[in-house]
């Protein structure tokens, strides 16, 4: 995506943001107001994402958990996939550009998972960033941990709901695309399923994920400072 275009998408942002739909109370409805914007958006809304621990490509250990202060979006992966998996990360990394363009770069983690350990070692995965044009200043890309079993990460696709199936005459794997987006503190909010959904009403969704965060902090800290009177 060129700077233009993400300039644009920036634009259409504010623009919408503004509008009266999402005039209301930061997330207020948030998840029915998405549903109208956007055939491909399904709410999950589940207590807790499943959490894991797994390693990047460089072979340190990373958890969910490290990114609970920030908005996760997640996928899932393979290098060798001819198809789908490649279109799927340049949609990813035009979001992640138009996001880094604008003040939420710092509260937004993404996340690669390959559910291909075996072949896709670590320089392959090292090179996935270059190939697909991620920022690797707010991306990661993961796979299993030495000491876990080979299906570890295609497990933790089936967690989330969604089954890479091995095919008996090949190493391909079949799968469907999906964006999981994760909210501040864990909660697995979202699903963006396929490639046809407006990468503009992810970053929508985002926005007011984060929105929404800060004004609960806000709300927090005037209750704090008010029960602190009568202390």
């Amino acid at each position: 995506m060129t700077a233009l275009t993400r300039r644009a998408a920036l634009a259409i942002l504010v623009t919408t943001i503004s509008s009266p739909a999402f005039a209301d109370h930061p997330g207020e409805n948030l998840d029915a107001r998405m549903f109208e914007m956007e055939p491909y958006f399904q709410a999950i809304d589940a207590a807790q994402a499943p959490g894991f621990e797994l390693q990047d490509s460089e072979g340190n250990p990373v958890r969910l958990s490290d990114f609970s202060d920030k908005v996760v979006i997640l996928h899932f992966i393979y290098a060798n996939c001819p198809d789908v998996c490649p279109l799927h990360s340049q949609k990813i990394a035009a979001i992640q550009a138009s996001i880094n363009d604008g003040p939420m770069k710092d509260l937004v983690q993404f996340i690669s998972i390959t559910t291909d350990p075996v072949n896709d070692t670590p320089d392959v995965l090292r090179d996935y960033a270059d190939r697909h044009g991620f920022d690797q200043s707010n991306w990661v890309i993961l796979t299993k941990q030495p000491d876990q079993a080979e299906d570890t990460t295609r497990l933790l696709a089936r967690d989330f709901g969604l089954e890479f199936t091995m095919t008996a005459d090949s190493d391909m794997m079949m799968h469907g695309a999906v964006t999981h987006v994760l909210d501040i503190g864990g909660r697995f909010a979202a699903k963006f399923h396929g490639m046809e959904f407006k990468n503009v009403n992810l970053i929508l969704y985002v926005s007011e994920l984060i929105n929404n965060a800060q004004h609960r902090r806000r709300e927090l800290s005037w209750w704090d400072r008010l029960t602190g009177v009568f202390q």
